[in-house]
């Protein structure tokens, strides 16, 4: 481009297109702008193929039709509708000659084809195309829809998704759906795109129709819709559950709902079904996230079939978890909780890992009864499964499915807490303490929390080379090491908040980012909340430790990048040759 009057803009000389020639022109913020001499007629389009983002100007014109020369979509050359109903219709420009000038009229770039790319992204969750999910939200998030709108029309799938293939385990869908929302918001770019881009495609999938839920005809009270959801959950009947949510909605007790939904996911006969409490409190932040209106049909799903799950027949341990905890849980009515935030934390560990259910149990109604703030309680059983991760022998199986959910169970704890009241986050205690004893065949030896960590520092020269070593080890898959680069690098004084990012960097861009979403969310927000405890490294380690450990070292990054650039009007080609 080399000058512009009013709105239209010089962008070639005319004999830079002979006949039967194409050129490319760049224009302002990288679009790429197509010029086709016809006949000795100028036409003027975008470059971009609107399908997957080709150049146009390799393809091929015949009889006022222009072909891509990819995957052979065909547009009229002069309107840029496409004869593909798959495909969007191509962009064009007014041209006018001025001597030996090419002059276009680009035009007014205002977006506004939001409905039509919510549409593709739905098509894109339906046919499960990373590459479509990644296009369509691209080109909705640079239009500047806001990220919880496109979230939204997300949700909406994953509502009928869940409802149409899946039972309680849809909360692993809603988990990654939620924390691929709150991981990408600390992410700009691409990072953001592709934290966005994983939730979508967890979600992805058949979503079809559903015979339509309506209330209980009256007379029925909240008192009775409680009691009956409490009745239904224990004998694990989870399609009369629904209807009850769905009534209690529609008579204006939608806040009801999900302090009862945290009561009946920490009763003692779900004490071996961690992903209950873990997925209830994230359906919980989905609500938070895009209000009851647009969240309500899969609250009522998915809430049902989580707290209407039929456990197993009891084993020996898990019999004997729900008898202690039943014995127990009497003597926390009167007891008066949130006091101190003095104990002897180290002996509580030291219960909680001895091996022995009984002993763990009762050092948990100790503390509780005791007055030791929740908070407090959340943040030791926090960094003690970090602990773990930091310690778990890798050269067999490390069991991070399993430490990952003692870490995430304990900090759902706090939207418990905040959500159900006290009484539920110190039901959901044991619930921590019971994951712990059922994970003793990991066998990670047991240490005090309290206990210094190293002080060795990492030796560079400055943060960022720190950071690259780090960076390096794991994707060398070089977890023998990575652990001991971290604990160097904080003791270092270089910044924590800096190298979790990194790490988070590096996990999104490989093919296992859907499984770190949740651990990263966890250690981004409880970091701050662990500041001044000499544990709290542990949760950049263990993380670091996970991420080296699970790691495939395949990129996905190339459908959300890829798809990031076609948003900004820059070829296939383009993006490839950098």
């Amino acid at each position: 481009m080399e000058h512009q009057t009013q709105h239209w803009v010089k962008v070639a000389e005319l004999s830079e297109v002979p006949e039967g020639k194409s050129k490319a022109v760049q224009m302002e913020e990288g679009r790429s702008i197509a010029l086709f001499n016809v006949d000795g007629r100028i036409y003027a389009t975008d470059n971009q193929c609107p399908h997957m983002g080709y150049p146009l100007t390799r393809g091929t014109v015949r009889n006022g039709i222009l072909t891509c020369d990819w995957h052979r979509r065909s547009f009229d050359l002069e309107g840029g509708g496409c004869f593909h109903v798959e495909c969007d219709d191509l962009r064009t420009f007014p041209v006018d000659v001025r001597g030996s000038e090419i002059w276009i009229e680009p035009g007014d770039l205002t977006y506004r084809r939001g409905e039509e790319h919510k549409q593709l992204l739905r098509e894109g969750l339906l046919s499960e195309d990373r590459w479509t999910m990644s296009k369509a939200i691209s080109l909705l998030l640079k239009g500047g829809v806001p990220e919880e709108e496109v979230m939204g029309t997300i949700l909406e799938h994953v509502s009928r998704h869940i409802a149409s293939s899946h039972g309680a385990e849809g909360g692993s869908d809603v988990s990654r759906l939620i924390n691929g929302l709150r991981v990408g918001r600390r992410y700009t770019d691409a990072d953001r795109l592709i934290a966005v881009t994983t939730s979508a495609c967890s979600a992805a999938g058949p979503a079809s129709e559903r015979l339509e839920v309506v209330p209980l005809p009256e007379p029925v009270t909240w008192e009775k819709i409680s009691q009956w959801v409490r009745n239904f959950s224990y004998e694990g009947q989870s399609g009369r559950i629904e209807r009850c949510l769905f009534t209690a909605y529609h008579k204006g007790d939608a806040e009801k709902l999900r302090p009862l939904l945290f009561e009946c996911a920490v009763e003692p006969h779900f004490i071996d079904l961690s992903h209950i409490p873990l997925y209830v409190s994230y359906l919980s932040e989905v609500i938070d996230e895009f209000g009851w209106e647009r969240a309500s049909e899969l609250v009522f799903y998915l809430g049902a079939q989580l707290i209407g799950h039929r456990p197993e027949e009891p084993e020996r341990y898990r019999r004997d978890a729900i008898q202690l905890m039943r014995q127990i849980l009497p003597t926390l009515e009167s007891a008066d909780l949130e006091q101190t935030d003095e104990f002897d934390e180290d002996a509580f560990v030291e219960a909680l890992t001895s091996v022995n259910l009984q002993r763990s149990f009762e050092a948990v109604q100790t503390v509780l009864t005791d007055g030791i703030k929740l908070e407090r309680l959340i943040t030791t059983l926090v960094l003690l499964a970090a602990d773990r991760m930091a310690h778990t022998p890798v050269n067999v199986d490390a069991g991070w499915e399993n430490l990952t959910t003692e870490l995430n169970l304990a900090a759902s704890l706090r939207s418990a807490q905040q959500v159900g009241g006290n009484k539920v986050a110190a039901k959901g205690i044991f619930h921590v303490a019971w994951q712990i004893f059922a994970d003793r065949w990991i066998n990670i030896p047991s240490r005090p929390l309290s206990q210094s960590l190293s002080k060795e520092k990492l030796d560079v020269a400055n943060e960022a080379e720190g950071i690259k070593h780090i960076v390096d080890a794991i994707e060398t898959l070089n977890v023998q090491e990575v652990g001991t680069r971290v604990l160097g690098y904080l003791n270092a004084g270089y910044c924590p908040e800096r190298l979790i990012e990194q790490i988070g960097h590096t996990a999104l861009w490989d093919d296992t980012g859907n499984q770190v979403l949740p651990t990263l969310r966890t250690v981004f927000e409880e970091w701050k909340r662990a500041e001044g405890h000499p544990a709290q490294p542990q949760l950049l380690v263990g993380l670091a430790r996970y991420v080296t450990d699970i790691r495939s070292n395949t990129d996905n990054k190339s459908a959300a990048t890829t798809a990031m650039r076609f948003a900004e009007g820059r070829t296939t080609i383009e993006v490839f040759e950098e």
